[in-house]
């Protein structure tokens, strides 16, 4: 469609307000995240070193890693996937769970 017309021509006017409709909600689309984001940059809680107590070894080094990444071999005692160590229980690969 040509730009800069000041009337579209009827059969063309349906088009080119679904289009403009259709720009407005993307552009509210692309701004809400970035809300989301300023808020949170502002006024958001910090997060700890490990906010889901998650037991991976790449939650168990500090943040930025360091370039050695642990002082000493860590030595692995629960599944990849146990995600709640406070209680003992944990999932194991094929889906049951243990205590």
């Amino acid at each position: 469609m040509p730009r800069r017309y000041y009337i579209y021509p009827p059969e063309w006017q349906p088009w080119n307000l679904l289009s403009s409709a259709g720009a407005s909600i993307l552009a509210f689309a692309y701004i809400l995240p970035l809300g989301y984001l300023a808020w949170s940059l502002l006024r958001g809680a910090r997060a700890g070193p490990n906010p889901w107590r998650a037991t991976g070894l790449e939650w168990q080094t500090s943040s930025p890693p360091p370039t050695y990444n642990f002082a000493r071999t860590p030595v692995v005692t629960t599944p990849p996937y146990a995600y709640n160590p406070e209680d003992g229980s944990y999932v194991a690969q094929d889906g049951s769970e243990h205590a």
